[in-house]
């Protein structure tokens, strides 16, 4: 069975194509490590396959999430898989619209619906190729409105993004971006704060509420920090990493 989830999964590209690989660590509000994101990337730029595997602090995965290749980077589907709580989530685009299964734990119903695809959309974390689309605009002060799908909800939000100036993070000239409900009750819900590198405009920093539930079935904040650029990786390595039996426990925050 292994072998057969490991074979759905496999990139279309040739074996002797490299991936990209790039790691965040993703804290507490106390600096406790709750969790790492291992980010692998297909070829292809902005719009090529990716895969993110999320890791126990002692290494081992407890869920997975996969996004297919597209043509529209910020509103691709994905497939979203957390062993520890139960929590699974299909989401296709396809005909003008978003298709949604979610199911929220182990012991929920899952729940399927379809909207209608605005212009603009955001999926996930095509929010953050969003970022690079509209980046010139960003750094001229003009404000985004972006629909922004919650799939828990299966609907979308209206989201607001700001550039809120430089700044200098671990000696990285970068530019700070904040995100916030664009709506009356935008006040009563949680803002992002994130942070992109100058040079390359790759994300360096996230700071706000995880989109994966911890221990207590609770959507912790978070701050994840990707130290590191994208580095090379064999089909091999991906292999390797991907093939690891997901866990149904381990720490995900200590306080």
């Amino acid at each position: 069975m292994r072998t057969l989830w490991l074979l759905l999964w496999l990139p279309p590209v040739a074996a002797a194509a490299p991936l990209l690989r790039n790691e965040g660590v993703a804290t507490t509000a106390q600096g406790t490590v709750s969790y790492r994101e291992v980010h692998w990337l297909g070829s292809g730029g902005e719009g090529a396959q990716r895969w993110v595997q999320y890791l126990c602090p002692d290494g081992r995965p407890f869920a997975r999430k996969q996004m297919p290749a597209s043509a529209l980077p910020a509103a691709r589907g994905y497939q979203l898989q957390d062993q520890r709580s139960g929590q699974a989530a299909l989401v296709r685009i396809a005909d003008g619209r978003a298709w949604i299964d979610w199911q929220e734990d182990a012991a929920a119903p899952r729940r399927s619906s379809s909207v209608a695809l605005p212009a603009d959309a955001v999926v996930d974390a095509g929010f953050d190729a969003a970022v690079r689309q509209h980046w010139q605009a960003l750094m001229r002060g003009e404000p985004l409105s972006l629909p922004f799908l919650v799939p828990g909800r299966q609907r979308f939000y209206p989201i607001k993004v700001l550039h809120r100036g430089a700044v200098r993070w671990q000696g990285i000239a970068a530019h700070s971006i904040e995100v916030k409900l664009d709506a009356w009750y935008g006040g009563m819900a949680p803002r992002l704060a994130l942070i992109y590198a100058d040079s390359d405009r790759r994300l360096l920093q996230f700071q706000g509420t995880s989109n994966l539930r911890d221990a207590r079935g609770d959507y912790p904040p978070v701050t994840v920090r990707f130290s590191e650029p994208a580095s090379p990786r064999s089909l091999e390595q991906w292999q390797q990493a991907w093939s690891q039996p997901l866990v149904a426990s381990c720490s995900v925050t200590r306080e």
